[in-house]
Formats: structure tokens, C-alpha cells, sequence
């Protein structure tokens, strides 16, 4: 019989509630802490109704989409007003200058969990940079300490992106820096590291960035996510039509914060070298985190779509012939899962932490090149054209990796 008690210690919707939802099942969840959920209640539920909901101000969808299907019975403790104070503070800052309102709110949720008790926990499973205060106290009273380490180590992070800033020196809207904030961030999360019994990790990519730094391996665990976000996903692949049946190009998609950590830039001089040699549509989703003018420059190849709720991801997955991310720095790239549930081929890099397998899901192209981008668009579009390439049914993969994933989970918390 399983004794353990877990309590979760997790803002905002990581993974959108993954792991709370997995040891709720198995019976080990004993509180789950957040900042703000919007819950089962009635009236939440009248509110997430078709009808109603398409006509909700965005902010009031976006905190919609704050709950799990299987958690109803689950004891959820969050701090709305603090919720408030949270999301507020990072409107006001550019992504550059978050460091400092991460810092903040990990220290203020740590002070809001002890203030409101541990319960009957012997387990506490908290997230980087919100867990420091937490697990002091819990190493104190003997308690273990889970770190879910959802990026790469952030020294890094750091790095890539002074590397980006520099070779991309008029792109970014707010170029980054590493300031007094940012290093405060990066100690908060080494000394996470260094006081979690184990991290769990998303991919190869980020347990190794982390073995650099010094961390035992032997306290790493890679657990892939387990399931599929709640978005409205096909019940069986789509039908679909080539280019040349349909009589148009290739239709591309990026989906993710439009800046230089997701690679847009290699994105942006791919597309400049499929002109004249393919005909292809490419749509850009996400917030936009590079300056007018390099929106205006590209708007010829590529149409910058903005921010879109995930629950409307559906229509775009379904445009789409094939999906990419060129991204520098993942922990494991939830759209790549997404975008593979789709059936869609996936061109992507090592560093995405992706589950995407080369040659068979799509292809892994080296980070930082632009080249092999272009290279694997016109493969793709001649296969399309003679019908010949088409990723294998990705169901039963993903189905199985899922599995995976939770049991690699389960005897790491256990």
C-alpha cells in the first residue's frame, strides 16, 4: 500500500496540471497549492459553454482554462488576490525584466504555502525558482524535496541568449541582459538544485545542462509529459489533402513566443530562401517579442498571427502540413506533443526537448541553422508533391510514451 503524501507547490498551470492530476489518481496527492483556479463550480462551468465563453474578455478565458478535468475531488488551496498581483506585475515588465517578478512571487507563494500549512505531506513537489523558502522549511522537518526543473539550467539560458542578442542586435523589442534580478534568479534555482533529493527533468537537454553545472545524474530523473494538454484534439487523424490536391504550398506553423530563445530569426531567413524555389504559406502564432520592423520585413513571407487562446490552437493544427519550432532552449516543447497528436511532420531541434523521432515523426535540424530548415521544407514539399513522405500513425507512439512517462514518474516520487 503507497503512503506518500504529496503536496504540489505550483504557480500558474504547468503542464496544465500534470502531475497534480497523475498522483491524485494514484492516491498520493494530499493538497495541491497554486496561484489562482477557477475550479468545478457551476457557474465556472456555465462560463466555459461554447456560447458563452466566445463572447468572454480574454483575460477571463485565459483564467478559464485554469482547471483539470479529474481534480474535482481533489483539496486545491490557491490565492487568488496574489494571482491578480502576480499576472498584473508581469504585464507591466518585458520578458527581459521578469526576472525580478519571478523572484518576488516565488518567495511570496513559499510565504503564503508555510503560512497555510503542510498538511499531512512527507513529499513536497514545487518548480523552479518558487520552491526555495518551501524546501528549506521542508528539509528542516525531514521532508522530501521533488524539483521539477521545467527549463535548462539557467546559466545556460543566460548564455544562448547574450549569444542571441548579439548576433540578432536589432530584433529583439527588449533586448536581454543578465542584471542584478537575473542573477538572484539563477542563485534562487541553484540552490533549488542543490536541495531537491530528486529533478525531474523533460528531456536529455535539460539533465544535461544540469550535469554541467555539477549536479549528480544519479538524482535526475527525464520523465516526458504524459499527456496531452486540454485542448480539443482529433479522436483519430484527420483527413487530409496534399498541396497538390488541394492546389496550394506548403503550409507552415510556428506556435510559440515570437523571440530569439524559440529561433525565429533562422525561422524568418528559411522562409527568404524557400521564395522562388517552393510556393508556401507560413502562419507565425504567439506574442510578438521582436520589434515592427522585423514583423514588417518578414510580413511578405509570413503572417504574424499574435496571441491565440489555446482553446482555438485546433483550427490552426489542422491548416497546417507541417509544424516547426527551431527553438534554442526547452525544457520539453508542449507544442512539438501537440502538433505530433496532429499527425503533423515536425521540424525541430535537439534543444526542444522534443519526443519528435528523426526520419520518422519529422526531422531534428541543428540549432542555429537556417539552412537545414529550408533543406527539409523543400524535402517535405517534394514528398508531399509525390506523396511519399507521411509520418507514421503517432497514436499509439505518443499513447506509449505517455505510459512511460508516468511510470518513470511514479518510481521517482515513490
Amino acid at each position: 500500500m503507497i503512503k506518500t503524501k504529496i503536496l504540489v507547490a505550483q504557480l500558474g498551470a504547468r503542464k496544465h496540471y500534470q502531475e497534480p492530476l497523475l498522483f491524485h489518481q494514484w492516491g498520493i496527492l494530499d493538497r495541491l497549492y497554486t496561484d489562482f483556479y477557477s475550479g468545478h463550480s457551476k457557474f465556472a462551468t456555465l462560463l466555459r459553454y461554447a456560447k458563452i465563453h466566445d463572447r468572454l474578455p480574454q483575460f477571463v478565458k485565459k483564467g478559464l482554462e485554469r482547471y483539470k478535468l479529474g481534480l474535482e475531488t481533489a483539496k486545491i488551496l490557491h490565492f487568488p488576490k496574489f494571482g491578480y498581483q502576480y499576472a498584473k506585475a508581469l504585464r507591466k515588465v518585458s520578458p527581459q525584466q521578469a526576472s525580478q517578478v519571478y523572484v518576488w512571487a516565488g518567495q511570496e507563494f513559499c510565504r503564503k504555502i508555510l503560512n497555510s500549512g503542510l498538511g499531512n505531506t512527507d513529499t513536497i513537489y514545487g518548480f523552479n525558482s518558487a520552491s526555495l523558502e518551501l524546501f528549506k522549511h521542508a528539509k528542516n522537518l525531514g521532508i522530501r524535496c521533488i524539483l521539477d526543473q521545467t527549463l535548462a539550467e539557467r546559466s545556460l539560458v543566460y548564455s544562448l541568449l547574450l549569444e542571441e542578442e548579439q548576433r540578432w542586435s536589432e530584433w529583439s523589442r527588449s533586448p536581454f541582459t543578465v542584471g542584478t534580478a537575473d542573477l538572484e534568479l539563477l542563485d534562487r534555482e541553484q540552490r533549488e538544485q542543490e536541495l531537491a533529493n530528486r529533478i525531474i527533468c523533460g528531456s536529455t537537454f535539460v539533465k544535461d545542462s544540469l550535469i554541467s553545472r555539477g549536479i549528480s545524474p544519479e538524482k535526475i530523473s527525464v520523465v516526458s509529459l504524459g499527456q496531452c494538454p486540454n485542448v480539443s484534439l482529433p479522436q483519430h487523424q484527420p483527413e487530409y489533402e496534399t498541396p497538390q490536391q488541394r492546389g496550394d504550398g506548403l503550409r507552415i506553423l510556428f506556435a510559440g513566443a515570437v523571440g530569439l530563445r524559440k529561433g525565429i530569426p533562422y525561422l524568418m531567413e528559411a522562409l527568404r530562401k524557400l521564395q522562388g524555389n517552393i510556393p508556401f504559406t507560413c502562419k507565425v502564432v504567439g506574442s510578438l517579442q521582436i520589434k515592427p520592423q522585423r514583423v514588417a520585413e518578414y510580413s511578405d513571407v509570413c503572417d504574424f498571427v499574435g496571441i491565440v487562446p489555446r482553446s482555438q490552437m485546433a483550427s490552426f493544427y489542422h491548416w497546417a502540413d507541417v509544424f516547426i519550432l527551431p527553438s534554442l532552449c526547452e525544457g520539453s516543447a508542449m507544442v512539438t506533443y501537440e502538433a505530433l497528436s496532429w499527425g503533423l511532420p515536425i521540424i525541430t531541434t535537439m534543444n526542444s526537448g522534443s519526443i519528435v523521432r528523426d526520419g520518422i515523426d519529422g526531422f531534428i535540424v541543428p540549432a542555429r541553422d537556417a539552412e537545414a530548415i529550408a533543406s527539409k521544407l523543400i524535402y517535405l514539399w517534394q514528398a508531399e508533391r509525390q506523396q511519399k513522405f507521411a509520418p507514421t500513425d503517432t497514436s499509439l507512439y505518443l499513447q506509449q510514451t505517455f505510459r512511460d512517462s508516468e511510470q518513470t514518474l511514479l518510481h521517482s516520487v515513490l
